[in-house]
C-alpha cells in the first residue's frame, strides 16, 4: 500500500511574488498573516510583509527567512486604510521583485463592540475602513500590476473572511457585518476580473490555530 503523506502538495509558487497585509503578530505569536507569510516562503514565493507595526512585520520576515535557501522576504510598514500606502506597497513589490502575483488581504480587526443600539458610530466607520475598504484599496493597485504578467492565470487575490460572515452569531454587530461584506465583495471581484486572468477567492476560517487555516489558503492559489 502506498504511503499517504500528511503534507499538502506543493503549489509551484517558486519565483512568484506576494503581498500579505496584516503580516505581523504581537511577540512570538503566530497569527494568520504571519503563518501565511511563512507558508508562502516555504513554497518558494517572495513575500512583502505589510503591517502597521514595523517591528511585527520584521519579526515575521525574520521567521519566514530563517531557513537557508528560502525566498526573499521584505517587511514594510504600511497603513492599508491610506490609499497612498497601498499604492506604495504595490510599487515596492514591483521595485524589489519586478512583478506581483499574489495579494493576501489578511488585515482585519474585531472593531467596534456592541449591537446597533450600543455601537459607537465613529468606531463603526473605522472598522468598515479597515476590514473592507482596505481590501479594495490594495486590489485597486495590485490588479493592474498582475495584469502585466504572462500566462493564462496572471494573479490571485485571497480575501480573508470569517465563518462569522457566513453565520453571524457574535455578540457584536460590526465584525460579522464586515466579514459578510468581504464574502460578497469577493464574489463581485471574481466576476469582474476573471476575464483578466485574475482569480479572487475568500477564506472563511473559524476559531482555531492559524496553521490549520493555511491549507485553505493554499487551495485558493492552485
Amino acid at each position: 500500500m502506498a504511503e499517504i503523506s500528511s503534507d499538502p502538495p506543493t503549489k509551484g509558487l517558486q519565483g512568484k511574488v506576494a503581498i500579505v497585509t496584516g503580516a505581523g503578530c504581537a511577540g512570538d505569536g503566530i497569527g494568520n498573516g504571519r503563518a501565511i507569510s511563512i507558508m508562502l516562503t516555504d513554497e518558494g514565493c517572495n513575500v512583502l510583509c505589510l503591517d502597521l507595526n514595523l517591528e511585527w512585520a520584521e519579526k515575521t520576515a525574520k521567521i519566514a527567512s530563517s531557513k537557508p535557501g528560502r525566498a526573499k522576504v521584505i517587511p514594510l510598514q504600511a497603513d492599508v486604510t491610506k490609499i497612498h500606502d497601498c499604492e506604495a506597497a504595490v510599487q515596492a513589490a514591483l521595485k524589489d521583485f519586478g512583478r506581483l502575483d499574489i495579494l493576501v488581504n489578511n488585515v482585519g480587526i474585531g472593531g467596534a463592540p456592541g449591537t446597533a443600539v450600543e455601537v459607537d458610530m465613529e468606531a463603526w466607520a473605522k472598522g468598515l475602513e479597515v476590514n473592507i475598504s482596505s481590501m479594495v484599496s490594495m486590489a485597486k493597485f495590485a490588479i493592474p500590476a498582475m495584469q502585466k504578467n504572462e500566462g493564462e492565470t496572471k494573479g490571485s487575490i485571497v480575501n480573508m473572511g470569517s465563518v462569522a460572515g457566513l453565520k453571524g452569531g457574535t455578540p457584536h454587530l460590526l465584525y460579522p457585518t464586515t466579514k459578510g461584506a468581504v464574502v460578497n465583495m469577493t464574489r463581485a471581484m471574481s466576476a469582474h476580473h476573471a476575464a483578466d486572468g485574475i482569480r479572487v477567492n475568500c477564506v472563511c476560517p473559524g476559531v482555531s490555530d492559524p496553521y490549520n487555516q493555511i491549507f485553505l489558503c493554499r487551495l485558493t492559489l492552485v
